[in-house]
């Protein structure tokens, strides 16, 4: 067990254990260094958390709302890690970290200097995560659940173009002229479905805690129309 950094976080996490039970709640929630970008620590699932033998009601629980948010994805990590290294891309601009769900990619963005950033999930459970993690890394993120059009600002997008809903807003903000900066690890030939984009660079990283997945997925790349 542990102390949240705040009364706020200490709401949060008990929330966390009526929506999931015990097993998948605060207990198992712990401040993580992520192991491809040290300089920002999450509230992620320990290694062990539950693979096998969950009980019914938190096995239905868990799948009416699962917690994405919960797992740092290696689109997440590779984007946090290509804008820290490259902060030039993200000063002086407000991003929008499309498909929020820990919010590692707006943390990262404040942290490099952008100035604001917009946190979006449908889920208000991903959303109050986000803003914890913000707090446990001194930045602030504004949660929302919809953005609206926004082509002034630089939308963040890691690991969301699989789902039909997270391609289709991609592609809405390129068609208003917006910039975008895209990780993906699940789609072949992206540009092909994105046009305009360009890859800048690839990264190999794993899901954090590991969800043993294929190793394809394990290659990110880095995608963007105006670097």
């Amino acid at each position: 067990m542990f102390s949240p950094e705040s009364p706020s976080d200490q709401a949060f996490f008990v929330s966390l254990a009526e929506l999931y039970g015990e097993e998948l709640g605060s207990a198992l929630l712990r401040p993580r260094v992520l192991p491809l970008v040290p300089e920002i620590t999450l509230y992620l699932l320990a290694d062990d958390y539950p693979k096998e033998s969950l009980g019914r009601e938190s096995y239905e629980k868990l799948m009416a709302n699962p917690p994405y948010w919960a797992f740092c994805w290696g689109g997440g990590q590779a984007m946090a890690r290509f804008i820290l290294d490259n902060p030039d891309s993200v000063k002086s601009t407000p991003v929008v970290d499309f498909g929020a769900g820990s919010g590692v990619a707006a943390i990262a963005a404040l942290l490099a200097g952008a100035p604001a950033a917009l946190a979006v999930d449908i889920d208000p459970v991903a959303l109050a995560a986000a803003t914890a993690n913000g707090r446990l890394n001194g930045v602030l993120m504004k949660p929302v659940q919809e953005a609206g059009r926004a082509p002034d600002r630089l939308v963040l997008a890691a690991d969301i173009c699989y789902e039909e809903s997270g391609m289709a807003g991609v592609q809405q903000h390129l068609g208003s002229g917006g910039r975008v900066l895209v990780s993906d690890s699940r789609i072949e030939q992206l540009t092909a479905r994105l046009p305009g984009l360009r890859q800048v660079a690839e990264y190999s990283v794993k899901t954090f805690p590991d969800l043993d997945e294929h190793q394809r997925y394990d290659s990110v790349g880095l995608y963007s129309n105006f670097l």
